[in-house]
């Protein structure tokens, strides 16, 4: 992590908006004063002793789009990574115009961001999502003026203890993964690059055909995910054709030979295969003339 975390110098703050119909997106700068400054650096501060960086930054484990994972997680994955094109966008964003009143309409907010800088002018954005206190707009709030009791009808813009993710100038440190997946787009980045991981995955596993798989992908989700996690692997080329259909056949998965040396998984067994090719699926028996097939949701290794 090339950051001085213990030399903040410079904190700005910016927030993404849109209305209820995902139009007149726009990106904002928010005039802040030193003493949300100082918060701010607080929940920066916060975010990294629960990510534990730097010092964990090179065991984290990479972010596998296939993976479930938990409301708070310490994870990263590289900013140039395909699916991120969007969050790389934002970050490359210079000049943006300043509104001192764009939370005036904050129940257009999607995410706010800070941009933090040390002394020696290096740069880390921290992401959080709005959800959290959009129920803050719809709910009555009273504060004390004086001696009465006051209805408060200003804006009112909450900030949390921690922020979803921070990204450095190479890479992503992802703390709450549903914060980072709704405001980076991944979901549909995936789902539209399904076609060209299907084909890089046959590029390098010459003995498969993607085309069903390819079709089926487009449609559901949890197969998109599944073919960007398998394109990531650096194993596809040493994949063993006889090993390959042993596992399929095992796992119950009806493969099609379609020709030319090449294999399908046949119509209906597409996430099946995908699965075995994940090192997802497996078979256990442990009792007596009873196979037992599972898919797990996380592979990591023992």
């Amino acid at each position: 992590m090339n950051f001085d975390l213990q030399n903040v110098m410079l904190v700005s703050l910016y927030g993404y908006f849109e209305d209820e119909r995902g139009q007149n997106s726009r990106h904002v700068q928010i005039p802040i004063d030193p003493q949300l400054q100082a918060e701010l650096k607080l929940m920066f501060m916060e975010t990294n002793r629960r990510l534990g960086l730097p010092a964990s930054e090179a065991d984290m484990p990479i972010f596998d789009p296939a993976e479930k994972y938990a409301s708070e997680e310490k994870i990263k994955i590289a900013l140039e990574t395909d699916y991120l094109n969007d969050l790389a966008g934002v970050v490359a964003l210079r000049n943006l115009p300043s509104d001192v009143n764009a939370l005036s309409q904050i129940s257009e907010l999607v995410y706010y961001y800070a941009v933090f800088v040390d002394d020696q002018n290096r740069n880390i954005y921290a992401f959080k999502r709005a959800s959290q206190f959009k129920g803050v707009v719809k709910s009555k709030l009273a504060w004390i003026n004086g001696e009465l009791l006051s209805l408060m009808t200003a804006s009112v813009f909450k900030l949390d203890k921690d922020f979803d993710y921070l990204v450095s100038d190479t890479m992503v440190y992802i703390l709450r993964p549903n914060g980072f997946e709704s405001t980076t787009s991944v979901h549909g980045q995936i789902l539209a690059a399904s076609t060209a991981n299907a084909q890089a995955i046959a590029d390098e596993i010459d003995f498969l055909d993607v085309s069903n798989i390819t079709t089926y992908a487009q449609t559901h989700a949890r197969s998109a995910r599944l073919l960007a996690a398998i394109r990531s692997r650096n194993d596809l080329a040493q994949i063993d054709r006889d090993l390959l259909l042993r596992a399929c056949e095992i796992n119950q998965v009806d493969m099609l030979d379609v020709g030319d040396g090449k294999f399908s998984p046949n119509t209906g067994h597409e996430y099946d295969f995908l699965c075995v090719l994940d090192r997802r699926a497996y078979t256990t028996i442990l009792i007596p003339d009873q196979s037992e097939r599972y898919v797990a949701a996380s592979r990591t290794k023992r």
